[in-house]
């Protein structure tokens, strides 16, 4: 009987630990801040913004193995998988870039005021920021993969004007990717091609390889991944476009966010420039053009970067594989963004103009740009200047239509629409915007490069909005007013309802048209205004010049 009852309490005590096991797990599977990946476990942090409570975060979760050694110049490939709980506290390293904006003003105090984070090769990492109830919940949640700005040669994800938190209390699913940069992200070489049949575009590869990661596991952090939206800033947007239209890329993305930024004249150098570029590269940092790829991968990567040669690889080419189009503009014509919705605008003063400090010079340099156009709508006339108003009207016109740079005029995004409308007889919806507010300055800045007189509404101030990211006393620089965090609230309810149903539109908001065939935007500044009046005069030159300097089509496609 003893025996007996030994056995039958070793049991018992063996079903109890058991039990025990299994409540841990469970209770380690349920709190919300362990998630399994395909890859192995990790764990997130909780925000300490009390306005956010219930937000998570995971910081620094490898999408791909290290882009080192023998992998430098390589397609991304998986990463190890690990067996511990992988402890996601610390943004991991940036990619090895240009510093770009951390030293110039007002990026330098407005973005880089706790300087520039620990660079290096090994950056193929990715942040999520979710709810903890929406992984306890197994909820589907909309997903939005954020690509940062800075060209494709600087910057980086978790600048603190892209904190995802507000999005994620408004039950976003919020992806941030890094990817490598530069040289080690878009090098094209002849050596690179015989070792691999094409080169360059490596970033591109890193972009394809995260959302491909994302597709397979955001669903363990509470996330649709039949419901994504990828965006970006300027930069950013050069990489969500490129990598919408790869042939490479498998994983459906239904809506673009394209902060100044609608690439659509963007072209692509073809294989052999770029590596008659890359190997012009070699020679000014004085190696071989024919240098060995071993010899190449040993080298430590301060010493392949020359960020003062003009012939620093910072651009994609037309590889064949990853891209196959030579411009934006032919992936459009031929259907590529037929079923993708786009919300995209402009801030008003960064187009580009032409400069003038007179009434003379204005119209001189008008009558220059505009050609036959300039006496059609009788310009002179249409419009007004005087010596004090030229140079303000002109860097108006630049932002509003009479621009030459495809990503930062208000036209090209309102034409798009219009064109996209045409082509899909209404079924795709694309909505444009004009951030005009200008970000409050101090006295001290007053005369300065950080003025307002100078630096109107500035290229990525409209983040800090747009991510509803401010916050009393950071950066010092700025003394947010109770408009600008009002301005961040609707903004960010206007971006958060497109990613989750393709339309911006929300009950207290004040209506965002479409940009269809009436060409509809909004203007956010210091009131929020929104435009589907017939056009003006100017308004159709500002089309018909637009139409004709970008290339876009001026009948209904067929």
């Amino acid at each position: 009987m003893n025996e007996m009852k030994r056995k039958l309490l070793a049991v018992l005590t063996a079903f109890s630990i058991v039990s025990a096991f299994g409540m841990v797990c469970q209770a380690e599977e349920t709190d919300g801040t362990v998630v399994e990946t395909a890859y192995g476990k990790v764990q997130g942090i909780e925000s300490s913004n009390k306005k956010y409570e219930g937000v998570i975060e995971f910081r620094g979760i490898p999408y791909a193995a290290p882009p080192v050694g023998e992998l430098r110049w390589q397609e991304p490939k998986d990463p190890e998988p690990w067996n511990d709980i992988l402890i996601c506290d610390t943004y991991k390293d940036i990619p090895m870039q240009v510093l770009g904006g951390a030293e110039v003003e007002p990026y330098k105090s407005d973005f880089y005021y706790d300087g520039v984070p620990q660079m290096s090769e090994d950056c193929l990492y990715l942040n999520i920021i979710t709810k903890k109830e929406n992984i306890i919940n197994g909820e589907k949640k909309p997903v939005y993969v954020w690509f940062h700005g800075g060209g494709l040669n600087s910057c980086y994800t978790f600048e603190p004007e892209a904190n995802g938190e507000a999005f994620a209390q408004n039950d976003i699913v919020v992806v941030t990717v890094e990817q490598r940069l530069g040289v080690f992200g878009y090098l094209s070489l002849p050596q690179l091609s015989d070792e691999q049949g094409q080169s360059g575009n490596y970033g591109l590869m890193d972009q394809i390889k995260a959302l491909e990661w994302i597709k397979e596991n955001i669903e363990a952090f509470g996330g649709d991944p039949n419901n994504i939206t990828a965006g970006g800033q300027s930069g950013g947007t050069t990489k969500s476009m490129a990598m919408v239209i790869s042939p490479e890329c498998d994983v459906e993305v239904g809506k673009l966010i394209l902060e100044s930024g609608l690439k659509y004249s963007e072209s692509y150098k073809t294989q052999e420039e770029a590596e008659a570029i890359g190997s012009a590269y070699l020679t000014d940092l004085g190696l071989d053009a024919t240098i060995s790829l071993d010899q190449l991968r040993e080298m430590d990567a301060e010493d392949l970067m020359d960020t003062s040669s003009k012939n620093y690889p910072k651009s994609m080419n037309q590889d064949g594989l990853y891209v196959t189009y030579d411009s934006v503009r032919s992936a459009v014509e031929d259907g590529c963004l037929d079923s993708v919705s786009i919300l995209s605008g402009t801030n008003l003063g960064e187009g580009s103009y032409p400069a003038a400090s007179t009434a003379e010079e204005f119209y001189a340099n008008y009558r220059e740009a505009l050609g036959d156009l300039y006496e059609k709508y009788d310009f002179e006339n249409l419009v007004k200047v005087t010596d004090g108003t030229a140079s303000e009207i002109t860097r108006t016109l630049g932002t509003y239509g009479l621009g030459t740079n495809v990503s930062r005029s208000l036209m090209v995004n309102r034409l798009y629409g219009k064109l996209i409308s045409e082509r899909t007889d209404g079924q795709t919806k694309n909505y444009t915007y004009l951030f005009s507010h200008f970000t409050p300055e101090s006295v001290s800045d007053i005369g300065t490069d950080r003025s307002r007189a100078n630096q109107w509404a500035w290229h990525s101030s409209e983040m800090w909005y747009a991510f509803n990211s401010l916050a009393e006393g950071e950066p010092a620089s700025r003394q947010w007013t109770e408009w600008d965090y009002e301005l961040a609230e609707k903004m960010n309810l206007y971006w958060t309802n497109f990613i989750n149903t393709g339309d911006p539109n929300g009950e207290g908001l004040t209506e965002w048209p479409q940009a269809d065939e009436d060409m509809g935007y909004i203007v956010l500044g210091d009131g929020i205004s929104s435009h589907k009046e017939p056009l003006t005069e100017l308004e159709k030159l500002m089309e018909e010049y637009t139409a004709q300097y970008f290339g876009f089509p001026t009948v209904k496609a067929e």
